[in-house]
């Protein structure tokens, strides 16, 4: 369902697109519920209309204060698109029906004041922007290890850098790509096929939220002859595009594209981009539609059912919450499978990675939900979560640990036992308090893991990667940082962090 009809759970930030003063209402402790006779009948009716676009949200998952001021926002924001075929509870009524029902205040995980990095020595280096012409905002870090050089690449959507970083050692090499608009994605490819790396690369169009069409898929080449990047433009003029994957999904030779348009509210959809290109040198796409919902914010690929096709899973957030796999028929055609529905409009979903958790030769997921710009409120179902792959859709589902503003996961024997331990990074735009914002996972026993803060700070963690990345042996973590100036951190300038694993510590 798109959300130009009615969703409690879109970004506080509709207000001010809207241009629209609170609505007056009537005070709601003045407002009396229906009598215990019509009730349910009332219970019913708020359902069906919050369930015309999402599920109905409990209301336990806000605070009282945080359902006054969303209610009417939303109400304003069904103003503006209005579906005459919708019954309209009383506001008042509403607002009063979920603040009787929802607490004060939420209790959230303790924090450890003292990080400890448990059985393995961690050392943090910062890495400082290269210009400081613009605040840190880091979107994507990914680990190329494969198919060619070993490499860290790097987006930046505040400045629009984009940039590949080697390791000589310990020593970092960084080489600029291009300077973009607001890149929020980047992956090696070989598009054109000329046997030399190509970058794929996701653009937002815009900082912040936007219902727009200045998003970008480019590709950047590099030009032997003028030693120099190159950017080529494959998609233009969609909403905001979140992420960018290719495969070769109908079996012809050539690399296809997956584009996550993240868009906004009455933008954003699923879209595939099949590879017609006459040649190398002119590549060029068919788009298809593959899913009208907004709010696509990640795709991987993998072959789900082991039929030598590629499939693909996506992650919409947004108020739909849901993980879906696109299982791969031929021909452009792709069959949907629930992985993973959340039962909370505002889940806060923000990320999803491939892992074979249980070593038991299938993928499983790693997920995480923390995001909190739909209330901007820190919420004790905030988490690091296992979705088992037994076979089956959907997947089986296990919290590992409660994390608030869990934001990112990365996957590594960190420990060296022969297992698959997790690091997770978090983004609360909480600036009042310190809190364990960078946490690796050992896993002590098949499924069972122990928390290892390596930080306590205010600091803000889009994105987290692991990789071996001088050589040792040792699987190490890349952090990026948003917006370090609001934070208490030493070095305003920090731009990512790595943290170098010096390995087992040593008894004292």
């Amino acid at each position: 369902m798109r959300s130009d009809h009615f969703c409690l759970f879109l970004f506080l930030v509709t207000l001010a697109a809207c241009g629209k003063q609170e609505p007056k209402t009537e005070n709601p402790a003045t407002v009396a519920l229906p009598a215990e006779s019509h009730f349910q009948e009332f219970h019913a009716e708020i359902q069906n209309f919050c369930s015309h676009c999402h599920l109905c949200p409990d209301p336990g998952i806000l605070t009282k204060e945080a359902w006054r001021m969303q209610i009417p926002r939303e109400y304003a924001h069904f103003e503006q698109n209005p579906d005459p075929g919708l019954r309209v509870p009383p506001q008042s009524q509403v607002i009063q029906y979920f603040v009787s029902q929802a607490p004060e205040t939420h209790s959230l995980p303790e924090q450890n004041t003292h990080p400890d990095s448990g059985p393995v020595r961690f050392r943090k280096q910062i890495i400082s922007r290269t210009d400081s012409k613009a605040l840190p905002a880091v979107a994507h870090l990914n680990w190329a290890s494969h198919h060619g050089p070993k490499e860290l690449l790097l987006t930046d959507m505040g400045s629009g850098v984009v940039e590949r970083i080697r390791f000589d050692g310990k020593q970092l090499q960084f080489e600029p790509l291009a300077k973009l608009s607001h890149p929020a994605h980047i992956e090696r490819v070989d598009l054109n096929q000329d046997q030399q790396d190509d970058y794929l690369i996701a653009d937002l169009g815009s900082f912040g939220p936007a219902d727009h069409d200045r998003g970008i898929v480019s590709l950047l080449t590099f030009n032997k002859k003028t030693d120099s990047w190159q950017t080529h433009i494959l998609q233009e003029h969609l909403g905001r595009v979140a992420d960018a994957k290719a495969a070769d999904f109908d079996a012809d030779g050539d690399l296809d594209l997956i584009i996550a348009e993240f868009g906004w509210h009455k933008t954003g959809r699923l879209l595939y981009l099949e590879n017609v290109s006459p040649s190398k040198t002119e590549l060029k796409f068919e788009m298809q539609v593959l899913d009208n919902r907004h709010g696509a914010s990640h795709v991987l690929i993998t072959d789900w059912n082991h039929d030598g096709r590629p499939d693909f899973v996506a992650l919409f957030s947004q108020e739909h919450e849901i993980i879906v796999a696109f299982l791969n028929e031929g021909h452009g055609q792709f069959r949907k499978e629930t992985v993973y529905q959340a039962a909370d409009p505002a889940y806060g979903s923000s990320s999803i990675a491939l892992v074979d958790l249980d070593q038991d030769d299938d993928l499983d997921l790693l997920y995480t939900n923390g995001d909190t710009m739909d209330s901007f409120e820190l919420r004790p179902s905030h988490s690091l979560q296992w979705l088992e792959n037994k076979g089956v859709f959907p997947f089986t589902h296990h919290q590992i640990a409660p994390l608030t503003g869990a934001y990112c996961a990365a996957h590594g024997d960190f420990d060296g036992d022969g297992d698959i331990d997790l690091a997770t990074c978090t983004m609360t735009w909480d600036y009042k308090e310190q809190r364990n914002t960078i946490v690796w996972y050992e896993q002590h026993s098949p499924g069972k893991f122990l928390a290892h803060p390596l930080d306590y700070s205010m600091g803000q963690h889009p994105v987290i990667t692991a990789g071996d990345f001088d050589g040792d042996g040792a699987i190490d973590l890349a952090v990026g940082n948003f917006e370090g100036r609001e934070t208490d951190q030493q070095d305003k300038t920090e731009w990512f962090s790595i943290w170098w694993n010096e390995g087992p510590k040593k008894p004292e």
